[in-house]
């Protein structure tokens, strides 16, 4: 399958840290010159997304991946869609967070242009969403879901920039983790997949017992039942629409993206 991704920096590229060993041909849209779009309001980046998937459509991109605020925005967008998102974060969303939740008590942390909005999808998604036996037993159970909203803006940028182990980043991380385990949160929901980078970091910090935090491994598993393995051959092409010396000095990702030097990548500025 021809899958299109578009982000403004490495942020969504992180879920390469699994596409790789799917055999697809992955069609990277790099908007560095909108970077980053987790500072810009929402309907500017959905815009942006748009006239990405024109570049896109030239090399017959069959579906998009967007980061799951995105791909939640242009779900309930007014606008036509000229193109297919693959519903990845959707179907999280369903058959893990709402599923197991345990009180119906969900924490969303956000970036700082859609936070404001990204309460009003979930409530948009669950009604699409029925509790299991199991949640309807429990006496402390929340139906409709209870949210919490966070734009942890203070750390998100330096996830790109540092070692994620960098001391520093984990601590100042934590004290915005802080906040939503004090307030009795039972399931996490970052809305962009740099925030999957730390994982581990968040794991650790919460007890699963009590607040569920489903990993990259459940995107995967998303991502495995939605788009079947088949005899492509992997390829990636990323085209971006700035000088591309920031992108290749990313050693650790461009060895990613060629399956630790196993695969070609071509870059292209457009």
């Amino acid at each position: 399958m021809k899958i299109g991704i578009i982000s403004s920096w490495i942020d969504t590229l992180s879920i390469f840290k699994f596409l790789t060993r799917y055999d697809n041909e992955y069609l990277i849209y790099c908007d560095q010159t909108n970077f980053p779009y987790w500072e810009k309001s929402l309907n500017y980046v959905l815009d942006c997304i748009e006239k990405a998937w024109e570049f896109l459509t030239e090399k017959w991109a069959e579906i998009i991946i967007v980061d799951p605020v995105y791909e939640l925005a242009l779900k309930y967008s007014d606008k036509k869609l000229s193109f297919k998102v693959l519903p990845l974060f959707e179907k999280y969303l369903h058959e893990y967070a709402f599923k197991h939740s345990l009180v119906g008590k969900i924490w969303i942390l956000s970036d700082f242009g859609s936070s404001w909005k990204v309460q009003e999808f979930f409530e948009k998604e669950e009604k699409n969403y029925n509790p299991t036996d199991e949640q309807k037993s429990i006496k402390k159970f929340s139906y409709p879901f209870h949210y919490r909203v966070k734009s942890a803006h203070s750390w998100t940028m330096n996830i790109n920039d540092l070692w994620v182990h960098n001391p520093y980043l984990i601590r100042t991380m934590k004290n915005d983790l802080r906040y939503f385990k004090d307030a009795y949160i039972d399931t996490i929901l970052p809305m962009h997949y740099h925030y999957f980078r730390m994982q581990r970091a968040i794991k650790s910090f919460f007890n699963f017992h009590k607040i569920r935090f489903h990993d990259f491994s459940i995107i995967e598993e998303c991502f495995n039942n939605l788009v079947k393995n088949s005899d492509w051959k992997y390829w990636v092409n990323v085209r971006i629409n700035q000088p591309s010396e920031f992108l290749t000095r990313n050693k650790q990702l461009i060895r990613l993206l060629q399956r630790w030097k196993n695969a070609e990548v071509q870059i292209e500025e457009i």
